[in-house]
């Protein structure tokens, strides 16, 4: 048996164990939205020094968990029921204009890129990679629609869009139903469908909306 074939020990660096921890205290409510956090307080309550909850806080932040205000720290990201309607309705719109545009550009490396993503998003065991696989979805979606209007009016969404995606990265029902969808979404692609891929688009930003309600309801 080759040595080469042992795994290695996982061992992650400080400020990824300092941004998992807040990560999974914000994802699952033990810190409530609205809460102020301070470099300072996170460092001492969590035996570090301030650097990593910086970094910590950045990535966070980049996420849509956090907000950070200069010379404060960072609040919890609190979204109304309103704000969130409001966003989703605009989101299911350009989402379902960016498949729609992204068909016509569509190639076989782009195809494989999404198949890839989507099927190490249902193999993952980390809530952060799999953001990061299906925020790669979209973004490819976004990338072939070669629309540079589109892609700044769903940025001005990220806030709301990323918050989301993590809540729902933690909850493996939800992972399930969305590995499904994405499914659903990237065949229609394949098979250039555009109707439905678009309702297939929208199906699925329509359920994220509804697991969100569901989840802060309780």
């Amino acid at each position: 048996m080759s040595i080469e074939n042992i795994k290695t020990v996982g061992r992650q660096p400080l400020n990824v164990m300092v941004y998992e921890n807040i990560k999974v205290a914000i994802v699952e409510g033990d810190i409530a939205p609205g809460t102020r956090l301070t470099e300072t307080k996170v460092s001492e309550q969590l035996g570090v020094s301030t650097t990593p909850v910086r970094e910590a806080f950045r990535r966070l932040a980049s996420e849509g968990l956090v907000k950070i205000i200069p010379w404060r720290g960072a609040i919890v990201q609190e979204f109304s029921t309103k704000q969130l309607a409001n966003v989703y309705t605009c989101r299911e719109s350009l989402e379902a204009l960016a498949v729609e545009l992204a068909i016509d550009n569509m190639d076989e490396v782009g195809i494989r890129e999404l198949y890839n993503f989507v099927e190490r998003s249902v193999e993952t065991t980390s809530s952060s990679e799999y953001f990061e696989l299906s925020s790669a979805i979209h973004n490819t979606i976004l990338r072939y629609a070669d629309n540079e209007t589109l892609s700044n009016l769903l940025v001005q969404l990220n806030d709301v869009i990323y918050h989301n995606r993590n809540i729902s990265s933690f909850n493996d029902e939800r992972r399930s139903e969305i590995y499904k969808e994405h499914m659903e979404i990237v065949k229609a692609i394949e098979e250039k469908d555009k109707v439905q891929a678009k309702l297939a688009m929208q199906s699925h930003v329509r359920n994220g909306f509804n697991y969100i309600q569901n989840h802060l309801a309780k």
